[in-house]
């Protein structure tokens, strides 16, 4: 993730936050700023500014808490946790594999009752000694704030936690999981446009509201589509690897090999199919017949494999008995190539064509 700055570990898994992270803290503390100005006006801007950025700091550690459930409930249940994202919406978890169900259930639950007790705690000290200090107009603030995320989270649509608790619900009834994802993923794109409409009215009406409306609404519609697929795809591909798709190469290949020679070598008739190519024993990048039209056949002779090759990065090289599923949640390379690697080994190749007939197996 670009930007993305690690915060420790937590039962051992990773714990990162996108730079929009702050970006989020900076704009609930700005709000819970306006908020005690209007609230509690006799008091200073440089406490007030205080208590926002306090706020600001205790809505991200909310969040986390709110992810750390659902990472402690899936380790639990023997699940595989690979990291816990923090960014502008909220957060993630990544997980590995297609739990029961039961488990899926369990895990999407966690996160917003998490968020309920955490408000009602928050709440808890406002209610009894009012919100007319500092203290509990903030305390106040934050309590409501986490007692609707939960709430939100519960609404019935992907990527909601309340869309995979209906996913695990149509999935225990005996509905094909990838089905069942369809369904969560349609209702989140709807409940994102009547999110939206109902901005758009309050807009009208002048309700500056609203914009949060739409904010959200967009990114719930938006998400629905890109999460459903991708899980879809984790559904559909459970129990696959990438050795499965791969197309076998030879060794990678030498980046001080001249073109003519790389030809020579390893053209398939007209065509030379993308290889890996290695420096110095490391895998550094991609070539293909698509690089090799770059250049006139004249400059064959002189031109060194290196120049031509598609350059790629740590995230593109993936173990051949890794679970298909990572190949869509690793960032997308320049290459659009995948190098399979096996004990430090190169084995394979994973390009459009291959994934491409896996893909056209998958229902829309």
């Amino acid at each position: 993730m670009n930007g993305a700055i690690r915060l420790g570990r937590l039962a051992g898994v990773n714990v990162v936050a996108d730079s929009s992270a702050f970006l989020l803290a900076l704009l609930f503390g700005g709000a819970v700023f306006i908020h005690l100005g209007r609230l509690l006006p006799d008091t200073s801007p440089g406490d007030r500014g205080a208590y926002a950025v306090a706020a600001g700091v205790l809505i991200i550690g909310c969040i986390f808490l709110h992810e750390a459930s659902h990472v402690v409930v899936a380790l639990r249940r023997g699940m595989k946790v690979r990291s816990i994202r923090l960014n502008m919406f909220g957060g993630y978890s990544v997980m590995d594999g297609v739990p029961s169900p039961r488990t899926e259930f369990l895990v999407s639950m966690a996160g917003p009752t998490t968020s309920v007790l955490i408000g009602l705690a928050a709440l808890t000290y406002p209610y009894f000694v009012g919100t007319g200090s500092l203290s509990g107009a903030t305390l106040w603030t934050v309590g409501i704030a986490n007692v609707a995320i939960g709430l939100f989270n519960l609404l019935p649509g992907f990527p909601l936690d309340g869309g995979r608790a209906v996913r695990s619900v149509l999935a225990r009834g005996g509905r094909d999981r990838v089905a069942a994802t369809h369904t969560a993923a349609n209702i989140g794109r709807l409940l994102g446009y009547t999110t939206m409409a109902g901005g758009a009215y309050l807009l009208a009406t002048k309700n500056m509201e609203g914009l949060i409306w739409v904010m959200g609404g967009w990114f719930l519609a938006s998400t629905a589509s890109t999460a459903g697929r991708r899980e879809e795809l984790s559904a559909a591909f459970d129990g696959m690897t990438v050795g499965d798709v791969m197309r076998e190469t030879p060794d990678a290949v030498s980046g001080n090999d001249s073109i003519s020679t790389l030809i020579a070598l390893y053209a398939f008739g007209p065509n030379l199919r993308s290889i890996p190519v290695a420096m110095s024993g490391r895998v550094v990048g991609v070539i293909g017949q698509d690089e090799i039209d770059s250049v006139a056949p004249a400059r064959w002779p002189a031109m060194r494999v290196r120049a031509l090759m598609s350059p790629i990065g740590p995230a593109d090289v993936v173990e051949a008995d890794a679970p298909l599923e990572t190949l869509m949640l690793r960032p997308a390379g320049a290459s659009g190539r995948a190098v399979a690697v096996r004990d430090g080994t190169v084995v394979g190749i994973v390009d459009g064509q291959a994934l491409g007939s896996v893909l056209g197996q998958v229902p829309i």
